[in-house]
This record gives structure tokens, sequence and C-alpha cells, in this order.
């Protein structure tokens, strides 16, 4: 039923079994259930080793018979790798461990290049292969470090090959699909294809080095050795483009063509060595564009392997990639063992706990075309300051009530666009309140069942009716003996607004049915500008849900339209269109 159909009881003060409530938020607590660690030994012992041998000792560390941490994966007959900082590694380091091995094929035969110690760290704790690079123990921020990690692909490209051994290497922006175990075995079998390599989605013939396998012998050796001649003769040349070129040069030399011309377009500065002598052109091949799909904005389909985030800067950008992996739903989301799951997607019982914005015509949608139909609106519905105080009022009862915040999607004349384009969401880390993207509810691996998303729900509204500026009546529907319960209130004259707040922040602890539901849906809509002044005007809120809104609103940070201040969203950041740049995280601003 629509609130306006359910009979209202008045209600002129807080309830005195609500009180406790308000003064102590929900004893219920999110967690996250990882690996097993190692014994304090195992990670000492993990560090110090690192720490005391070069990156190639710590590779033959692995691959020794008596330390043997890494096996050939059999069909392919190769190991993996990949290169890792702490901005992936953070919430990555044990996904991509469970993807390389569910999905990939190469459990156990896989390593992480750790380009910084937090990273080593990380790793040695859960006791996961790792490499320590030497911008891991020195100064990561010179300029010969940046262009030594710039490199690190190579490098370890080198020496594995230079070991006589096959590898298949993948960037921490690739997401996996399907395996590509098949497609690798079948382009290698004849052992006279050396390289295969992914391309753009965009530009199928233009090659993209986040995803490719090797095979070791005399071409592919010195094909590495004059990668790292060029970056070394022009370190400020993409080293995408120097493996491009070099391929491109190796082609023409399988085809008997005649050399000229040298590698002056896109060289920063062009090597000297220019152009280089090749002896032996190794032979590559190209993923299809479709099979590893590499963009800004990728666009899978039934037959893809992985899709790789891309955005206008190389190596910048990681929580945007990861976020809009996360709404194709390709993000792999890790699991926790044992029976209680506590992982990204997978959570069941106590742990499956979330809140949404809801609506009655769109549910977890800031819908600024029309309104939540409660009558009264003036077109606040697109009030930029009534859209950022519903946001900080979610994010404050996520936090008050220990649920995990889903993303509402936010809907505009140019279509719908993500919340992460316009809210900075580095300040929703640092409050400590959990997350989750706009299409998690779509994606059936967050679901309890196969069949069932969610097994309770319930709603809760604080709607205008009479005056804006005045809450003047509150609103619950929660699960009821195998149906549904509706409960109403209407706010008596002499409370003020704060103690309306009050009553209603408590409810969502007081009532049992309400707190122990699996999906909370709120609708905080409040009647416009004039209610928030007298919040944002004051400097010390007087009840305490006007404070712990208030926290959240003054801390957190917005990305607004360059050209207008004044509007929610920018018209063309719809979702269709969305990219990794597009991210709002580490760049908002305080609003005031």
């Amino acid at each position: 039923k629509r609130p306006r159909e359910v009979p209202l009881r008045p209600i002129s003060t807080m309830p005195k079994s609500w009180k406790g409530a308000l003064e102590r938020p929900s004893n219920k607590k999110i967690e996250f259930r990882y690996p097993k660690k190692g014994s304090d030994l195992e990670i000492r012992t993990c560090i110090q080793t690192r720490s005391s041998l070069s990156w190639t000792e710590q590779i033959d560390n692995l691959l020794s018979s008596g330390q043997q941490q890494l096996k050939r994966e059999p069909r392919t007959n190769m190991i993996s790798f990949t290169i890792a900082d702490i901005n992936y590694a953070r919430d990555m380091l044990h996904d991509v461990h469970q993807m390389t091995e569910t999905i990939v094929g190469f459990g156990g035969s896989f390593f992480i290049v750790a380009i910084d110690q937090e990273t080593v760290e990380l790793a040695c704790t859960y006791l996961y292969p790792v490499v320590a690079w030497s911008s891991a123990k020195g100064d990561a921020q010179s300029a010969a470090l940046k262009h030594d990690v710039a490199n690190t692909k190579f490098e370890v490209s080198l020496y594995l090959t230079s070991l006589n051994i096959d590898f298949f290497f993948y960037e921490m922006d690739v997401w996996f699909l399907q395996s590509p175990i098949d497609t690798i075995v079948e382009f290698h079998s004849n052992r006279t294809n050396d390289i295969l390599i992914s391309s753009h989605q965009s530009s199928p013939m233009t090659i993209n080095i986040g995803v490719y396998s090797v095979l070791a012998n005399e071409r592919t050796k010195e094909f590495f050795e004059l990668c790292i001649l060029m970056a070394s003769e022009s370190p400020n040349t993409h080293d995408q483009w120097i493996f491009d070129q070099l391929l491109l040069l190796a082609s023409n030399l399988r085809r008997g063509y005649e050399l000229r011309g040298k590698f002056e377009h896109k060289w920063d500065p062009p090597p000297k060595t220019n152009p280089p002598k090749m002896k032996y052109p190794p032979n590559h091949g190209l993923y299809k564009s479709y099979e590893i799909v590499a963009g800004p904005r990728p666009l899978p389909t039934t037959s893809t392997l992985a899709i790789h985030t891309l955005c206008g800067k190389p190596l910048s950008t990681p929580w945007g990639k990861k976020m809009l992996a996360k709404e194709l739903g390709s993000w792999y989301g890790f699991k926790s063992q044992g029976n209680e799951a506590a992982g990204y997607y997978v959570r069941s019982g106590r742990h499956r706990r979330y809140i949404m914005l809801d609506g009655f015509d769109s549910p977890n949608v800031y819908n600024t075309m029309q309104s939540y139909d409660f009558g009264l609106e003036l077109d606040l519905f697109t009030d930029l300051t009534s859209f950022r105080w519903t946001i900080a009022t979610i994010l404050a009862l996520a936090r008050r009530t220990s649920r995990i915040f889903i993303m509402p999607s936010v809907l505009s004349i140019s279509g719908a666009h993500y919340l992460w384009s316009v809210l900075d969401f580095q300040e929703v880390d640092k409050m400590g309140i959990s997350y989750r993207e706009t299409n998690f509810m779509h994606n059936r691996k967050s679901w309890l069942s196969e069949d069932i998303p969610i097994s309770s729900a319930a709603r809760t509204a604080l709607a205008p009716i009479d005056e804006a500026g005045k809450e003047s009546s509150m609103y619950a529907q929660f699960p009821s003996e195998g149906s549904s319960e509706i409960k109403a209130w209407e706010f008596q004259e002499g409370i003020s607004d704060g103690e309306a707040l009050d009553i209603f922040f408590a409810m969502h602890t007081a009532y049992p049915q309400i707190h122990d539901a699996e999906l909370l849906l709120v609708n905080p809509h409040f009647s416009g500008a004039p209610y928030f002044s007298k919040f944002t005007a004051s400097k010390t809120p007087q009840t305490v849900s006007q404070r712990e809104i208030m926290d959240v609103l003054q801390r957190l940070k917005w990305c607004p339209p360059t050209n207008r201040k004044d509007t929610i969203v920018a018209r063309e950041d719809t979702v269709g269109r969305s990219t990794a740049d597009m991210a709002c995280y580490g760049q908002g601003k305080t609003f005031k």
C-alpha cells in the first residue's frame, strides 16, 4: 500500500522502548571472512626472504624443487604472473588468486610481482607466492625507479624466457569470465607461434599488452631484450608502443620486407639504436577483440573470455576501473572459506545486511525527473541540497544500522547516471561505511539462492504531507508471519523537526522486524531546502540524528559538473557512456 492509504496513528514523543535504540546503534557488525593467515614466523620469514634476495633470486626460489611454490599448468606448460601495487592488492589480493584458480585455470602456477612494500607484506600475510620488485625496497617516487617499474613486465618476461619457461601474463585490471587455456593451447600448439596478445575492442588490429602468453625460445628472448633496450633509450615512450613497434618490425622481417624509416612517431625521444637489429623475429597473433575486450567502456559478449578496463591515462584511476568492472558484472568478488559465507557477493545469514534508497515508482533511483508521489513536491526533487542531504542520510543510517550501502542511480533528463561519478567514495571509505555498486542486486552472484535475490525486506519512509519544511508523518513496512505489516504515524504539533527525525532513526533498530530484515529500503524524503538550511546553518545540531547526518554531510566531497555548479549530474555522464575516468574518487570538493 502507498503511505497515504494507511491510517495514521498520532505520535507526540519518543516511545520509551525506543530511547535505548537511539542511544545505542546496531550491535551487528559488517564482517568479511578472509582466507587463513600464516603464522607469525611464516609471515616474518616471507618478508625477510623478499628483502634479502634480488627479484631474480626470488623467482628462482619460488621455482626451486625444495621451496617449490609454483608448478607449471599442465595443458599449457606455463606459469602465470601479474604485477600489483597496494591500490589493487588492498581489495583484490584474494579475488585475483581465487579467480586465477577457479576461472583462469592457473591455480598453483601463479605469482604476483609486488612493486611496493605494502603489497609484499599483504601477500606474505596470507602466504601467497610473491616477488618483491626493486621499487618495493627503495624510494618509489624516484625517477629511476618509476622507469624501472614501468618496464617490470619486460624484465620479468625476459628472465622467464632465459629460464626456458613459457608463461602467461595479465594485468590486475583484467577480469576473466572464462578460461583462456583452450585458446592458448590451440595458438601455441605448433610451437612456432611465439606470442599471443590482446587487442583493443575499438581497434582490433592494435595490440594491448594487458594480456599475453609467450613461448620461451631464442626469438622471444631477443624480443624482450630489444624491448628493454628501447625502453632504456626512449624512457618516456609508452611500453605498449614499444611492444607494438617491435612486433611490427618482426612481422615485416618475417615477410622479407625491406626496412625503411626509423622509430620516430610517438617515440620520446627516438631511440639511439634506430632501427634495432632483430636476428630472430618472433611470430605473434591476436586474441579476437571480443575475446579479450579492452577499452574505456568494454562491451562483453557470450564469447568474451575477459574484460580489460582502460582509461585515458595509463596506470591511473584504479578505483574507477574496478568500479566499472563491478557495474559490468565482471568483478570476481572473493569468496570466504567455511560454512558461514562473508565474501563480496556470496554472503549468508547474519552477513546479508543491505540498505538502499527507496521510492514508490523507482526503487534505488534518485529521480530528478518526477516526485516520489507524495503530492506536495514543488520541484524539490531537482534541488541539489535535497540530493546531497538525502545521500548523507542514507549513509548515516547505513553506519547506524551496520548495513552495506548499495549505490542508487541518479535519473536525469539525459538518462541514468552512476552515483560514483559525482560522489567521492574515498571519503565514504574513510568513514568506514561499506558499499556496493549500483548493479549489485542485479548480479545473481549476490543473490541468496539461484532463484531468490533476498530473504526479507523492510521499508521505511519519512514524508512531507501538509507543510513544506516539516516532516509530519513516517511509515514502516516489515515482514510479519508470512506476510507484511504496515505501521504509520503522524507527528503531533509541538514536536520539533529534530525530535521527529530522532524518532525516525530510532525506529530502524527498535523494531526487530526492521532491524533484522536482510534488505532495508529507506525513503528519507525531506521536504526541501528550508528544512536543510536549519541544520546546515547551525554549528551545533541539536539532536542525535541531526548530528549523525551532519557528520556525514560535512565530510562528503562531490564532483559537480564542470559547466554547471548548481546541477546534480553532468548530462553527458550517463551509464551508457561511463568510463573509469568519470570516477569522482579522490577528486571531490567539500560542499558548503
